[in-house]
């Protein structure tokens, strides 16, 4: 071994690491027989001194009687050699440590422990352990975290995410929302594992996304290559780089390999796409719009609800739309109250990570008399980032879905068309 590796396992016996050197020393006592060797060495000569200590305080004296003097220190010492023997060998035979450290956090989140304790606030630096559950309340809301190991995962939107235990390798169960991973390469890891209401998905160095509902999941590998399993029947396909996988609980339909399709620039979210493509009430018909859809109330907090509409562009079955610096949103709509409504959109860097919520204010004046129909059309100029972080515009980016939102019951929003336009000509 070198001799910053032996510097670190001695640094480790005096207690001195950090989290991150500590999964280090757990690394490297796992993959290297010879650091376990040093390890017990050190750890067998600690217990040499203190029984040499403890022994010459007992040896007989001829001249005179001696009170035997107890050294704790020594004592420690051979105290804590014995439990770096039994730590060395329960890191060595067991897999890491499973846990998610919250990083990045946006809007209102919900923690829920394994035992049933829930927390409506969650902040950065929180740890979850397996059988933790976490929630994303609101389309605005989204929860980074660190697998401790290099590995990175990203919920948002209406996401919830637990903890597992699948045979002994790091899990997670998305019961419905988005989700974007960056899974490191570990030599000898398992894979990481990802269950959703359809399928399974495991990788081990791989980029990719998950859009999950109770009746369909999209995964979509940007890099590196994921296995993806469908429950229904227990098929499954090796998805590689740039290809992309629907997967229904129905085993009539089609479970496939496709390559993901080039970007466009505009889409008109017909309402009615598919499972998943939209979120809110249907109504009934009328003589001016032939589909109503109505927001959904949504509780995101103590005594706090809105009233939304989302749409995503992936269950809709359109391909990759492309952010331009001239795009558009259209919406068309009514609402029976005065008081503003706001559109989002979420954004992801084309074939890659989460990148970030982006949201424009639409006030009263703007909507026209209260009960009539309203055609609201915002340029992209208009959206504000939800973070500090995030430039002002997203142009170059994927359009994961858009959301409206108003927070005022009495106002009754309900959406009837929704298009992402491309720039105009000579813009």
């Amino acid at each position: 071994m070198s001799e910053e590796q032996n510097e670190l396992l001695l640094r480790h016996l005096n207690g001195q690491l950090g989290p991150n050197e500590e999964a280090k020393v757990a690394d490297l006592l796992r993959g290297n027989a010879e650091a376990r060797t040093f390890l017990r060495a050190v750890a067998e000569q600690a217990v040499v001194v203190a029984d040499v200590e403890r022994l010459d305080q007992h040896k007989p004296q001829t001249a005179k009687v001696v009170t035997p003097i107890f050294r704790p220190l020594k004592w420690a010492v051979a105290a804590a050699a014995a439990f770096v023997l039994l730590s060395a060998f329960v890191i060595a035979t067991t897999p890491p440590r499973h846990t998610a450290k919250v990083i990045a956090v946006l809007g209102p989140c919900q923690y829920i422990a394994a035992d049933g304790k829930v927390r409506d606030e969650v902040k950065v630096g929180t740890l979850l352990r397996v059988g933790d559950t976490i929630r994303s309340r609101s389309s605005s809301a989204w929860v980074k975290l660190d697998l401790n190991n290099g590995s990175l995962m990203t919920i948002a939107g209406r996401s919830r995410l637990r903890l597992l235990n699948v045979d002994g390798r790091r899990g997670f169960q998305l019961a419905n929302g988005n989700l974007w991973a960056t899974v490191a390469q570990s030599a000898g890891a398992k894979p990481v594992s990802i269950q959703t209401p359809t399928a399974t998905v495991e990788a081990n160095g791989a980029q990719f996304d998950v859009e999950a509902h109770s009746m369909s999941s999209i995964v979509r590998v940007n890099s590196g290559a994921a296995n993806v399993m469908r429950l229904a029947d227990g098929q499954s396909l090796d998805v590689v780089a740039d290809h992309q996988v629907v997967v229904s609980p129905r085993r009539s339909r089609p479970f496939a390999l496709t390559r993901q399709p080039a970007p466009v620039n505009e889409w008109d979210c017909h309402l009615i796409a598919g499972s998943g493509a939209v979120f809110g009430k249907w109504l009934q018909p009328d003589e001016k719009n032939s589909v109503r859809l109505g927001a959904s109330p949504l509780l995101i907090g103590k005594k706090t609800t809105v009233f939304m509409a989302s749409f995503s562009v992936q269950c809709s079955s359109s391909p990759p739309v492309l952010i331009e610096s001239g795009s558009r949103v259209r919406i068309r709509g009514t609402t029976r109250a005065e008081g503003p409504i706001y559109f989002g959109i979420t954004t992801q860097r084309i074939k890659g990570v989460f990148f970030g919520k982006y949201t424009a204010k639409i006030e009263p004046e703007a909507l026209g008399q209260a009960g009539e129909p309203w055609q609201i059309e915002v340029p992209l100029s208009q959206f504000r980032p939800k973070t500090k972080h995030l430039p002002g515009s997203p142009a170059g980016m994927e359009l994961t879905d858009i959301w409206v939102v108003s927070r005022e019951e009495n106002a009754e929003l309900e959406i009837h068309s929704v298009k992402f336009l491309p720039r105009e000509v000579g813009q």
